[in-house]
């Protein structure tokens, strides 16, 4: 069973009528004891991914679960 889980997650920032979309459909799982490197271009979303595992943020829609509890 995975540790982390992000299925199907999104991201939109809205910016008065424009829409940002910094993630679009964003799957992966994380076991436990597992090492990752969160690596990509400039705006490609690291910062976002690590805002909403965090609590930082928010998602737009999808599910993040976490030690089987969803955040």
């Amino acid at each position: 069973m995975s540790y982390i889980q992000f299925k199907d997650v999104k991201k939109v920032y809205t910016l008065g009528e424009v829409k940002i979309e910094a993630l679009s459909g964003v799957n992966f799982d994380i076991n436990k004891g597992e090492i990752v490197i969160v690596a990509g271009a400039s705006g490609a979303g690291k910062s976002t991914i690590l805002n909403i595992l965090g609590g930082m943020d928010s998602l737009t829609s999808g599910e993040i679960i976490v030690d089987g509890v969803r955040i």
